[in-house]
């Protein structure tokens, strides 16, 4: 049983058409389900919960990247699987994954190439793809001794779960290889605002600047932005953890990681 969540954004004129095409899609490929729509008094967590209790086992989101960021936080323990239909932009994530935009994603959908991946964890709340912390002066502690602090320039964090097309363009050749979200690690790359400026632990990459953690924390002196999976929050200290294998998501042959 599918059921859709459909980000309000959706009901602009200007995807009437996409929409349309979709609907017919779905309809064609005989996987039309409920459909809820976030709204400011509805969330996914509680139209997750209601629709997994009638016995949905797919949740489709429907939208751009915070409307993935919004289910996945939503999902809670629910054992269900995650597809996505990625409609306006950002949509990063659904290219992470292979999914094409609009009407195409429902053959990905009716395909169920489903793989198991990890999740990450910021405060407790899960994330698919990535932490991105702007530009600041912080302290990150890992696992064994591993301590890192920001002396003379402030840097960029990045934590992620699978690496984007947008995030290698960045930094060194190691990026170019997409990360593997069924590792049990998460990937950290600081990026200097500046050169030098830093003091660093054991277990650094100095080549590529990736560091694979299973958890780290990032504190600072002042509470400071962190941007997960497209949507803005913040914190003054923040606990990124791996949950392994806690996700099962539909996915496509573009996908940027091994079967």
């Amino acid at each position: 049983m599918y059921f859709y969540i459909y980000d309000s954004f959706i009901s602009d004129r200007k995807y009437e058409r996409v929409m349309a095409a979709v609907e017919i899609a779905l309809t064609d490929l005989g996987i039309t389900g409920k459909i809820g729509r976030l709204t400011p008094f509805t969330n996914a967590r509680g139209l997750v919960r209601d629709e997994t209790r009638r016995g949905a086992k797919t949740i489709v989101a429907v939208g751009n990247d915070e409307t993935v960021s919004q289910v996945v936080a939503g999902l809670g323990d629910a054992d269900v699987t995650l597809g996505l239909i990625p409609i306006g932009q950002p949509n990063s994530i659904a290219k992470s994954l292979g999914i094409p935009p609009g009407a195409e994603a429902c053959e990905v959908l009716s395909r169920r190439v489903i793989q198991k991946i990890d999740l990450g964890k910021i405060n407790g709340q899960y994330f698919l793809w990535q932490v991105v912390i702007p530009p600041g002066r912080y302290t990150v502690e890992g696992e064994g001794d591993y301590r890192i602090s920001s002396v003379d320039s402030e840097c960029e964090i990045v934590v992620s779960n699978i690496r984007s097309a947008e995030l290698a363009l960045r930094g060194p050749a190691a990026l170019r290889h997409p990360g593997d979200p069924q590792d049990g690690r998460l990937d950290m790359l600081m990026i200097p605002k500046r050169s030098g400026g830093f003091l660093g632990g054991r277990g650094k990459n100095e080549e590529a600047g990736l560091i694979p953690l299973r958890r780290l924390k990032v504190s600072s002196d002042e509470p400071f932005t962190v941007v997960v999976d497209g949507r803005k929050t913040e914190y003054r200290e923040a606990l990124i953890e791996i949950a392994p294998s806690r996700l099962k998501v539909v996915t496509g042959k573009e996908r940027l990681f091994a079967a």
